[in-house]
């Protein structure tokens, strides 16, 4: 388990392993992406962040400009999709203060370049101003539909054909969760829901969502996809599901949640 609640935030050491970053993708060398420092050469453009404690081993996120020579770069959708838990929890924790680390380089009050980090907390402190700049946290809802013994599904264009999940969105600012749900599934796919239920949530790196997971009943509608978002939407037999996200992923969990209520129902 992946341990982020540490006292002091450590500097690379030789003990610690080193997640690899270059260019949004993952670098790995024979399906494995922890190594040693002895695994690879530091370079003076190398950014890395102190990410949490993995069997208590000190784990850091290293980005490169580019790829280091022999390695192999993954897409990090791709391995979420086929990782565990374990490798789900450090993969995506790693990329998101990745990406806070290389996008926080300046003062956003000032413009003072941020070059001092708090030795406790993941924040940066602008020398100038005195402002705390902390990782960006974007809430998004995740939604399944049920309908009677279907539920719905939909593929968004940038989704390989023949892969569905749910219905997801970005909560707008001076909404509620449960008003982004009403309206995510009302825009992308032109239905009303009801009853709507809190089930869980995931930190979701692309590149810094938290994702919080619903379901809800259908209430009235007809499925029509927004042309510019949804390239297929439709309802499924709880039974007779297509191709859907990893478990791991919080999409797969409600679906395959949900699908087995309606079973459980149906016995």
């Amino acid at each position: 388990m992946l341990e982020i609640g540490t006292n002091t935030h450590p500097s690379p050491h030789n003990d610690a392993r080193y997640i690899l970053i270059a260019k949004q993708k993952v670098l790995t060398l024979d399906k494995h992406f922890l190594f040693s420092l002895s695994d690879f050469h530091p370079s003076s453009d190398m950014r890395s962040v102190f990410i949490g404690q993995y069997e208590g081993i000190d784990i850091f996120v290293c980005r490169f400009p580019h790829p280091p020579k022999g390695f192999t770069e993954n897409g990090l959708r791709d391995m979420l999709f086929d990782s565990n838990e374990q490798e789900f929890d450090l993969l995506s924790r790693a990329h998101q203060l990745a990406t806070w680390d290389a996008d926080h380089q300046f003062c956003g009050r000032c413009g003072t370049p941020l070059i001092k980090k708090h030795e406790k907390e993941h924040a940066k402190l602008c020398q100038q101003c005195n402002i705390r700049h902390y990782p960006r946290i974007s809430p998004c809802i995740i939604v399944s539909v049920r309908k009677g013994n279907e539920l719905l599904l939909a593929r968004s264009f940038v989704m390989p054909e023949g892969r569905y999940s749910n219905i997801a969105g970005f909560v707008e600012a001076g909404e509620n969760l449960e008003q982004a749900v009403q309206r995510e599934i009302f825009e992308e796919v032109g239905i009303k829901v009801k009853n709507i239920r809190y089930q869980g949530s995931q930190p979701w790196s692309f590149p810094h969502q938290l994702m919080v997971g619903f379901f809800a009943e259908y209430e009235s509608g007809e499925i029509t996809p927004a042309p510019d978002e949804i390239a297929e939407a439709g309802w499924w037999r709880y039974d007779d599901l297509p191709n859907t996200p990893n478990p791991t992923s919080i999409s797969g969990q409600l679906i395959l949640t949900h699908a087995d209520i309606i079973a459980n129902e149906s016995a």
